[in-house]
């Protein structure tokens, strides 16, 4: 984990925000890059540190209306915050206010950062996750029955949505972040809902992982960080093991291979048409349309998976309710 290495950075008498710098400077490999900041001591001390470097980041803010003026002050200070900087700050909205599920404001916050970082010109979009981020990300995946590719967790840098997406910030707690922001006089917007116990995250960080570590009788988010390192290894093997996966692929090839490489190929493939975070049911149902003759679809959130002639087909449709493989 590289939150040690962080420490041993103070060690030698150097703060933790001379580690953020090398954090970001170890990965920046173009000028024109996006950074998702909600107003946030991660996202802040993330974007500040990209600017610092000599980028000029696009940054990226979107307002999910959960918390209503609240929230369009968060919009505003973090538009004051990059006009200062001479950056552009591009603003999204929910279309409704409310709150809603966290699966539809992940979505819906994906779509936006699609979306600008296309019309910015951008390919690269960095985030803030820190190493409480991954090891709450690992334990909910164990705990929704993921596979060894979720419990990689997040990794530092990867292809979603048709972009790159880094996350320099992994190897530091979130202690250390804040201590980065205190030490550069850095201030932020404090978000309430991470408080809000409605949300599954906030339970995991606020209630589940304390209690784990309380009754383990050691700091498990360390734990967590290293299986997710284990688990990145496997992903990397598994992708050149795989190859390339055709966008059309023939389930009579597929189906010759052991079921673990099923699913490995049948989330590599889902994750290729842009659907993140299938879990084990919709890997299972896709991969039953391997076996099965004739024409036949399953539904998931956002569109089905359609096979005929052999082939498998993506359909991204919504309201549409499709046949399940028999």
């Amino acid at each position: 984990m590289r939150g040690l290495r962080m420490r041993q950075i103070e060690a030698r008498g150097k703060g933790v925000w001379s580690g953020v710098m090398e954090a970001v400077g170890r990965v920046v490999r173009t000028k024109k890059v996006a950074v998702g900041v909600s107003g946030g001591a991660d996202s802040v001390v993330l974007a500040e540190a990209v600017w610092r470097a000599g980028r000029k980041p696009v940054i990226l803010h979107f307002n999910h209306r959960w918390r209503g003026r609240v929230g369009d002050a968060d919009a505003k200070w973090v538009e004051a915050w990059g006009k200062k900087r001479g950056l552009r700050v591009v603003v999204g909205r929910a279309p409704r206010a409310g709150r809603t599920g966290e699966g539809e404001a992940r979505e819906l916050r994906w779509n936006f950062f699609r979306q600008a970082a296309k019309r910015c010109g951008v390919k690269e979009l960095w985030l803030a996750q820190q190493a409480d981020d991954q090891a709450e990300t690992v334990l909910m995946q164990l705990l929704r029955g993921a596979g060894p590719d979720g419990l990689a967790g997040m990794a530092e840098r990867s292809n979603q949505a048709g972009m790159v997406v880094v996350r320099p910030l992994l190897g530091l707690t979130r202690e250390e972040v804040r201590r980065a922001a205190k030490e550069e006089g850095l201030s932020w917007r404090e978000d309430r809902t991470n408080e809000d116990e409605r949300g599954w995250r906030s339970r995991v960080r606020r209630k589940v992982l304390p209690y784990l570590a309380k009754s383990y009788g050691r700091e498990v988010r360390v734990a967590l960080c290293r299986a997710a390192e284990i688990f990145a290894g496997e992903r990397e093997h598994w992708k050149k093991e795989l190859g390339t996966i055709p966008v059309r692929p023939d389930v009579r090839e597929w189906r010759k291979k052991t079921v673990a490489w099923q699913r490995r190929a049948v989330r590599g493939w889902l994750e290729q048409v842009a659907y993140r975070g299938a879990n084990y049911a919709e890997i299972e149902g896709v991969r039953n349309l391997v076996g099965v003759g004739g024409t036949a679809c399953w539904q998931l959130r956002g569109g089905w998976v359609r096979r005929s002639k052999n082939k498998l087909f993506w359909v991204r449709e919504m309201g549409r309710i499709a046949k399940r493989a028999r």
